[in-house]
């Protein structure tokens, strides 16, 4: 027995540098974001019932109508939510979101933010801007009206209110010391142009201070497409590129962009990408889907497989091979286009990408309760 516990000892003594060896050789993971949506009412909300949950397309849509359930509308999603048809404005299941992300190992929530629309930002406060307070989560505004504004004087006046509001609160998300803001773009008619991003940048920081700008801008490189070469079909703008003030570079999804998700596809896009932002001074976020079906309000769908979770295992190689800075799973809960990892009762496994993300992310996925409140 001596003689077992002393090669016992000598054993982990000798293998304990090694094991720290290969801990300290592990690259650090990067930061890892969420796209979370705030646009949601249920069934019982006087103003607007079922907000987001359909859609008129989805009335007339043969798929969404086959599918459809009694006492509900025809659904424009895929999927169904675990916990039901919920309200964004409800803060108890704005919580649950918030303990499910941390325990998937999530490091903060870009929320969507159309500014005072519809009431929006009354809901993002009540909703997910408290949980964040109340559970010590970060969260950062994914700026939509960066691509939906009218006058440009009236956008950055409007950005400006947001920040202010928002980026001194503990939990904001600060990059770089920074509050950081996601301006969202549309690749083929982006909402920016350079010039324009500059004024709002010497509005918004004239006012509020230094912000962390993350610019969503990925263009066509007709050059490259035609050549073949698939790895550079898609690109930074050169002018984007050379414009100061930016960063970090970034783009919501592939699924607008190009149509890939296997590594083999993802990888050389992923590496050119990720060089060019690095090679001009700027870091990199770059997106990981689950998956993506639009197939019930859209007359012309796409389907990105989920190949259970392999899809998204694939994204979270690739982003993490080519050098991202930041990764943004796209998405939290866009359940119109199904990209969703919040969880599902429609797969047989609710958690499933939740738990992806843990073990990517090296931590233990164990699931908060549902809710209390029946649904």
């Amino acid at each position: 027995m001596a003689l077992r516990n002393t090669l016992q000892f000598l054993a982990v003594l000798l293998l304990a540098p090694l094991a720290a060896l290969h801990a300290a050789d592990a690259p650090a993971r990067p930061l890892l974001f969420a796209a979370y949506y705030c646009w949601y009412h249920s069934a019982t909300n006087v103003q607007a019932p079922w907000l987001h949950w359909t859609y008129p397309a989805a009335a007339t849509n043969a798929v969404a109508l086959r599918e459809q359930r009694p006492g509900e509308p025809p659904l424009n999603s895929a999927a169904r939510p675990l916990v039901g048809f919920y309200d964004s404005a409800d803060p108890v299941v704005a919580e649950w979101h918030v303990r499910l992300a941390q325990a998937a190992g999530l490091d903060a929530f870009l929320v969507d933010w159309w500014g005072e629309h519809n009431g929006l930002d009354r809901v993002v406060d009540s909703g997910i801007v408290a949980a964040a307070q109340k559970l010590g989560f970060k969260f950062a505004l994914l700026d939509e009206r960066a691509q939906f504004h009218g006058q440009l004087e009236d956008y950055a006046a409007m950005l400006t209110r947001a920040l202010r509001k928002y980026k001194d609160n503990p939990v904001y998300l600060k990059l770089d010391g920074k509050p950081a803001v996601y301006l969202y773009q549309v690749g083929t008619k982006p909402g920016l142009t350079p010039q324009e991003f500059s004024t709002l940048k010497q509005h918004v920081e004239k006012e509020i201070g230094a912000v962390y700008w993350i610019v969503d801008k990925l263009a066509h490189d007709a050059r490259a497409h035609n050549a073949g070469d698939l790895a550079r079909e898609k690109c930074i703008p050169a002018d984007w590129l050379a414009t100061p003030g930016v960063d970090s570079f970034a783009f919501y999804g592939t699924f607008s962009n190009f149509r890939a998700c296997r590594h083999e596809e993802l990888a050389g896009k992923y590496r050119y990408l990720t060089k060019l932002a690095h090679d001009s001074g700027r870091k990199m976020l770059l997106p990981v889907h689950p998956g993506h079906n639009n197939s019930h309000f859209n007359p012309t769908p796409y389907e990105m497989p989920r190949r259970d979770g392999q899809t998204l295992r694939d994204f979270l190689r690739a982003a993490t091979e080519a050098g991202a800075d930041y990764i943004m799973v796209t998405s939290w809960n866009e359940w119109p286009e199904t990209t969703i990892i919040e969880p599902s009762s429609s797969w047989p496994d609710p958690y499933l990408y939740l738990k992806i993300l843990a073990e990517w992310k090296g931590v233990t996925f164990a699931a908060p309760p549902l809710p209390g409140r029946g649904r």
